[in-house]
């Protein structure tokens, strides 16, 4: 029962299609919050490279890892460094520079899509396979969050991966997908800390559908996962013990960062953040669909329930009902884990970006029935209906319910992450209810290019909240800001300067950008459907007072 060889090239046209569409559209998308961390990391982590090529020694000496991985600062993981500093310089001259700084996880996405391809179509078929791919990426947030160098989307594609590993290593019975599973795992752990849920999700799973394959995964989570984490972040070869300790104190008390839910500042958010959040900025469609197929997994026949694992595990009812329990109880545990009372909750869905190929799976399968219900009504109407008819209708089926949620991706393009569905009254709607209209400071890019184009030579901008203004120059570095302006911030320095920028981002706003909304007309806003995203206040004596 392994992986039908005949699939391979299709989850390969998949992969590439999606690493396609990412890299080209990568471009658009201002800087993250973190991106200039983990581009500034990456570097470092490119040297290391380079002197492990020349000295070998000294480069897996503590003082030889020392200056290029120390994360005593920031105390995140080495695989999205390593992975960016091995991957940049494929496409660095063939992508803009942006793009090409990011690509690392344009592969790690397109990996996902591929697993998620064969997964569902070893299940359910061809159909709800490209289905399922086609709404994760019509995710409109998802979709941004899967362009740029920061842990959410690589987290979410390695710990997809890991599952359906996973899923195969009780399938076969293999120690070989355990292992590889594991791996897996450990490179999710590699990239961000809240991949532990995996053990949570696949034990008692395995416990109850494939017990015969829970000592493999108990054995090699035990041992290559960890392991798997530890060769992909070289701070920890040396005083593993205490690193490793600090870096798990360190997010044991992670500091909370406030957000705006409801019209009310939270730190951290309500329980109800997370669930709350998906269900209006996920498209009405995509839910609708999602739940037709969480549905249809319920409504699986119970088959063969005496026979033994071989007999089970060969019954497609049997493969089916197994791994809608396994997508059921991870999207139950990542909801609740991250509604736990002191899980950080703010930035949208972007800190639970794992649930989303779950949900994709449950959206695939309910699209494929909705499809599979067209095709049937139609071929009941007869001869009339023509041959060919059932299966147009199915495949008009598939396209308008995926392309609803493309038109909200197009529509946004490339603020997808102030994207709100219709449940909320779309980004508008949100805004009046006290929701955040942006949160992560890609905005600032329209105000780079702003500045560009109407700031006079030599013109100082001032810019809150003072870590962005690290991100300005991040722009200048790459070209996309002009070398002649320079920036600033800190409310010692706004007399000097000639403009003020900052996002609409409420919890953000201080005293200064208070006083500037409360007394100043903008001299330009970015803006969507109507809302402000960026603000950009002239402050020489031709700026405009209200």
């Amino acid at each position: 029962m392994s992986p039908r060889p005949a699939r391979a090239p299709e989850a390969v046209a998949v992969f590439a299609l999606t690493v396609f569409v990412l890299a080209m559209t990568a471009h658009s998308y201002g800087l993250g919050y973190d991106e200039p961390v983990y581009m500034s990391r990456a570097q470092e982590a490119g040297a290391w490279l380079r002197l492990l090529r020349i000295d070998p020694g000294d480069a897996l000496s503590d003082s030889g890892i020392r200056p290029f991985w120390d994360a005593r600062n920031e105390q995140q993981p080495g695989f999205l460094k390593l992975w960016a500093a091995l991957t940049t310089p494929v496409v660095a001259g063939l992508l803009p520079a942006l793009a090409a700084l990011r690509f690392g996880t344009h592969l790690l996405v397109g990996a996902a899509c591929a697993g998620l391809y064969l997964f569902v179509a070893s299940l359910w078929g061809r159909i709800e396979a490209l289905a399922a791919v086609g709404a994760l990426l019509t995710l409109p947030r998802t979709f941004a969050h899967s362009h740029l160098l920061a842990l959410d989307a690589p987290v979410m594609a390695a710990i997809f991966v890991s599952l359906h590993l996973f899923y195969l290593a009780a399938r076969e019975r293999s120690w070989w997908w355990a292992a590889a599973g594991s791996a897996a795992w450990g490179i999710a752990l590699s990239t961000k800390v809240n991949a532990f849920f995996v053990p949570i999700i696949v034990v008692p799973w395995l416990a109850l559908y494939a017990r015969d394959a829970l000592l493999p995964a108990l054995v090699c989570g035990a041992t290559v996962g960890p392991l798997s984490f530890l060769l992909t972040w070289p701070w920890l070869w040396h005083d593993t013990l205490a690193r490793l300790g600090s870096y798990m104190a360190f997010h044991m008390r992670h500091w909370q960062i406030h957000v705006t839910y409801f019209g009310r500042r939270w730190a951290p958010a309500p329980w109800h953040y997370p669930l709350v959040m998906t269900l209006i900025t996920t498209p009405v469609t995509t839910l609708l669909a999602a739940a037709a197929g969480a549905a249809c997994m319920v409504r699986e026949p119970r088959t063969v329930p005496d026979a033994d694992w071989r007999e089970r595990w060969a019954d497609t009812s049997w493969r089916r009902r197994a791994a809608g329990a396994l997508i059921g109880w991870a999207l139950l545990v990542h909801v609740l884990m991250n509604s736990l009372p002191g899980t950080p909750k703010y930035n949208g869905v972007r800190l639970f970006q794992p649930i989303f190929p779950l949900l994709a799976v449950a959206a695939g399968v309910g699209i494929g029935w909705a499809a599979g219900a067209a095709r049937r009504w139609v071929a009941s109407r007869g001869r009339g209906a023509g041959e060919s008819m059932p299966q147009i209708a199915a495949v008009l089926v598939v396209l308008i319910a995926l392309a609803l949620p493309l038109r909200a991706v197009v529509d946004y393009h490339p603020y997808q992450m102030s994207y709100y569905n219709a449940l909320i009254g779309g980004l508008p709607g949100a805004a009046r209810a006290g929701m955040e209209p942006t949160y992560w400071g890609e905005t600032y890019l329209s105000g780079a290019l702003w500045l560009n184009q109407h700031a006079p030579p030599g013109a100082l901008a001032w810019i809150e909240p003072p870590g962005v203004e690290a991100t300005m120059g991040v722009y200048r570095s790459l070209g996309v800001l002009r070398n002649d302006i320079r920036t600033t911030a800190g409310p010692e320095t706004i007399e000097e300067a000639d403009f003020a920028i900052f996002q609409n981002k409420s919890t953000e706003f201080t005293e200064l950008s208070r006083g500037l909304l409360a007394t100043r007309r903008p001299r330009a806003t970015i803006e969507l459907h109507g809302v402000p995203l960026l603000f950009i206040f002239d402050l020489s004596n031709e700026g405009n007072p209200t």
